[in-house]
């Protein structure tokens, strides 16, 4: 059971140091929601692929 503790607790350091590295990232501004973004290039996927 030592081994499932140790794993999750280094699941959520590495976590927790990713988001402290994206915190530090200046914001990119899309002058879009993402999601719209997304929607949209899933939907000429769709086009594309037929």
């Amino acid at each position: 059971m030592s081994t499932v503790v140790l794993a999750a607790v280094e699941r959520e350091l590495a976590r927790w140091e990713w988001e402290e590295h994206l915190s530090q990232r200046p914001r990119t501004e899309l002058g879009v929601a993402a999601a719209t973004l997304l929607a949209e290039e899933r939907a000429f996927r769709d086009v594309e692929t037929g």
